[in-house]
């Protein structure tokens, strides 16, 4: 769409940028002590991943990574009139918002599906019964729950 670009290795660079003002969140340099804090990056992705991971490299995932990278022309991710068309009678929804997600703004996800907006027809589980993996942990039960809820059968 006409605001998006290349990430270019975005969490990388921020990274980088953040390291240079605050050293203390260098992990190379946490990972040589004891005393210092063990740094959790998240669902970033690095660069240099492919050349870390051996489960990354080969298959061409580097040649991947680095074209995903550079891709310039996303199309538009959420168009707010087909989300909304489609949540007034076509589509019953559900989702899962865990409180304390580690990787997920909880504020955030409230306000995309605050009421005026355009998901304000999905019905929301608010819990903190599972984190982030909580498909992994109970998928069967989660799924179950939501389409529960998007059928009505639980409020």
């Amino acid at each position: 769409g006409p605001e998006s670009g290349a990430t270019q290795w975005a969490a990388q660079n921020s990274y980088e940028d953040y390291v240079k003002s605050d050293p203390q969140f260098d992990y190379k340099q946490t990972c040589m002590s004891d005393n210092m804090p063990t740094l959790f990056f998240g669902e970033m992705v690095f660069k240099w991943f492919a050349e870390d991971f051996e489960e990354l490299s080969g298959y061409g995932m580097t040649l991947l990574a680095n074209s995903l990278a550079e891709k310039s022309d996303w199309s538009q991710l959420y168009i707010a009139d087909n989300i909304r068309a489609a949540l007034n009678g076509k589509v019953k929804a559900a989702s899962a918002t865990y409180y304390d997600d580690l990787y997920v703004d909880f504020d955030l996800v409230m306000k995309v599906l605050r009421r005026g907006s355009a998901m304000d027809q999905v019905k929301v589980w608010v819990t903190n019964e599972h984190q982030h993996s909580g498909l992994r942990d109970d998928g069967a039960g989660i799924v179950t729950k939501l389409a529960a809820m998007a059928k009505g059968a639980v409020h």
